[in-house]
């Protein structure tokens, strides 16, 4: 498992060098990921997990059209049997205002034979169907590899459109994205800007298994689906239990059961206490996460992580290292625990401190929230909660600002 999994990625950096040492030039691979980098979107609709499972094939040396996008589409509507109907597609238009990059014909065209029809092919640009990577393994690479690609969507109906003009790549909830096949033929420089045709270029091809299973359950959501729903039902009789506010219930039950779900995989895969440093700093803003999300629901009984724990192993018990993994996971809980409440105690005194001053009805500024956020290490959260509950305002634009001053800060410093 990787924590900074970006879709394959890590994988075809290695097998790149490998690849000379197969018979072939194909390869599989079916691995849980875990994304660091969509933990802030864990909650906020019904189909981003931090941790989900990836399928995916890799063809190197070509990256033929012909074979794998009807491979795919093989897959999904006659293997797994998704109604075609409901699915929609997308490809690469092009951009030749800034990049000189051509629509993509060979795929369009693939698309077209397959009967796909127009209405559900959609070309989109660069933003959405021109894949570039980022800093590679080292983060240093001058040449980056980059490649158009398409995606497949389940249309979940258009009811749920936001507008007339809703369509694949929309954010608003119709389109569930599926599975997309990325073909990897150039490399751009990362400091002109100059295209250049790769050597041996590849093409990837994954899935999403919880995107999949939500459809073939026919559930609304990642979260209602087998593998993940027992674990909500248990964060809910909980909080049921506890009297949680109705606001906070949607998103926290989400957040709670993602992030324990995830920590439990890391760490049964070697992942180290809380800390401060690279993966440490993962383990422990997960941690405050899901602790964060207890306390907005409520919940103060001991027995609500451990029981956690139990269904998860109970889950998964053809996963030894997945009971091993309960023991040191509770144990990292409690030390951060007693950590997160003694940083949560001084800043509420901070926090009735600053309230004291004021008058009114008058609120905090952006400025003093990013003060007990950043420097008395109060989560934003559980700061909206507590001046809601005085029936205050949260100053959420004076908020962002203030954190964007706070980040040029930062860089400032760093510099």
């Amino acid at each position: 498992m990787s924590f900074v999994m970006s879709a394959g990625l890590v994988q075809i950096e290695t097998a790149l060098d490998q690849v000379g040492k197969q018979n072939g030039d194909r390869c599989v691979l079916l691995q849980k990921c875990f994304r660091h980098f969509d933990v802030d979107t864990v909650g906020t609709d019904e189909v981003h997990l931090s941790l989900f499972e990836m399928p995916g094939s890799f063809s190197f040396g070509h990256d033929g059209r012909e074979d794998i996008i009807p491979g795919m589409w093989h897959l999904l509507t006659e293997t797994l049997g998704i109604n075609q109907e409901h699915l929609c597609v997308t490809y690469f238009a092009g951009d030749l205002s800034e990049h000189d990059l051509v629509r993509d014909n060979k795929t369009y065209r693939v698309w077209q034979e397959l009967g796909v029809p127009e209405e559900r092919l959609v070309g989109l640009g660069i933003e959405n169907n021109f894949w570039r990577q980022g800093g590679g393994i080292s983060g240093m690479e001058r040449w980056r590899k980059c490649g158009p690609n398409t995606e497949v969507f389940f249309d979940r109906g258009i009811q749920l459109a936001c507008d007339s003009d809703c369509r694949p790549g929309c954010r608003c909830g119709r389109f569930v994205e599926v599975a997309n096949s990325l073909f990897v033929n150039m490399e751009v420089d990362s400091e002109s800007g100059e295209f250049r045709a790769m050597a041996r270029p590849f093409a990837e091809t994954v899935i999403g298994t919880e995107r999949v299973a939500m459809i073939l359950q026919g559930k609304n959501s990642v979260f209602e689906i087998d593998d993940v729903f027992p674990i909500i039902s248990i964060i809910r009789q909980f909080h049921r239990a506890h009297g949680a506010p109705k606001d906070a219930v949607a998103i926290s039950e989400k957040v709670i059961a993602d992030h324990f779900r995830a920590l439990m995989f890391l760490v049964a895969d070697g992942a180290p206490p809380p800390g401060k440093d690279g993966r440490q700093r993962i383990i422990k803003i997960l941690i405050r996460r899901v602790l964060t999300h207890q306390y907005l629901l409520n919940i103060r009984d001991p027995q609500f992580l451990p029981v956690l724990a139990d269904v998860l192993t109970h889950m998964h018990k053809d996963s030894p290292k997945l009971r091993d993994a309960r023991v040191s996971l509770l144990t990292f809980f409690a030390t951060e625990s007693r950590r997160f409440e003694q940083t949560i105690t001084k800043a509420q005194r901070e926090l009735k401190r600053l309230l004291a001053e004021y008058k009114d009805g008058k609120t905090l500024s952006g400025e003093q929230i990013i003060c007990l956020e950043k420097t008395w290490g109060m989560p934003k959260l559980l700061v909206k909660q507590a001046l809601h509950q005085k029936g205050l305002s949260f100053d959420e634009m004076g908020y962002q600002n203030a954190l964007a001053n706070w980040r040029q800060s930062q860089e400032t410093c760093a510099n």
